[in-house]
This record gives C-alpha cells, structure tokens and sequence, in this order.
C-alpha cells in the first residue's frame, strides 16, 4: 500500500466510526427530547458544576451565543439552573438541577443500549484496537494539543 493510499485508508475509516457514533448520539439526544448540544452541556456540568458561559462555550468550542441559546432552554425545561457564584457575586455560573442530572443519566444508560453490539468485539481486539488509536493519537498530535 502506497503511503498516501494508507493515510486516506485511515482517516477514511476514522470518519466512518466517528459518522457512526454520531449517528446514535443525535438518534439518543432525538429520541429523549433533547438535542446532542444540550446533552454535553448536561455532561460538561456534571463533571464540572459551577461553570460560567464563557467556560461552557470553550468547553465545547462553540460560540458563546449559541451555547447561552441552548442554556435558556435547558433553564426553562428544568435541567439547568442559574446561580450567583459563590466566588464572585457578579457571576453567574450554571449547575444541574436533579431533573437535569437524572436527563443526563437517562441520556447516558440510552446511548450504552445502543451501542450494545460493541460488548461483542472480543477482549484482545479491544485491547489491540484501543492500542491503534493511541497509536494514531501520537502520530499526528500537534503542539499546544490538549
């Protein structure tokens, strides 16, 4: 195999898994009532309560005016609520309610069933699979990467 034909090879399967997962992520987030956007924020704000819009959006390398669109919603339906800092009274930051926390679990336990198939990809392969991307990983990482 030629190097440029393994290159396009590899990022060509890489776009179709990513397609893929994609896919059952908007299917999940469709299925629930909720969009894929509103589910990171979900996830993004249990993992890390307290976060201000700013952090949100870079969070998610998106805009701040889209992610304070789709916090507005999230804050009307109940999953989100606002609240002063405790840091810096000026602020707002955002943190889950209990509404939100079990969307995102529901949301979460969803995605796993769907992705059900995945547990029959034996031991070995798995491991040797998650071996290759780390080594695709390291193979085209850049400076200033996270």
């Amino acid at each position: 195999m030629q190097d440029i034909e393994k290159i396009e090879k590899i990022i060509s399967s890489f776009r179709e898994v990513n397609k893929v997962f994609y896919k059952q992520a908007w299917q999940n987030a469709n299925d629930l009532g909720v969009t894929t956007l509103q589910l990171q924020i979900l996830k993004l704000l249990e993992e890390r309560p307290s976060l201000g819009l700013v952090e949100v959006a870079s969070k998610l390398n998106n805009s701040k005016s889209t992610i304070s669109g789709t916090v507005e919603r999230l804050v009307k339906a109940g999953y989100v609520q606002r609240k002063r800092s405790d840091q810096d009274r000026r602020a707002l930051v955002l943190t889950l309610t209990d509404l939100g926390l079990r969307k995102k679990q529901e949301a979460y336990r969803h995605y796993l069933e769907r992705l059900d198939g995945l547990k029959t990809i034996d031991e070995q392969d798995a491991e040797k699979l998650i071996e290759l991307h780390g080594l695709v990983l390291s193979k085209i990482k850049l400076d200033g990467d996270e």
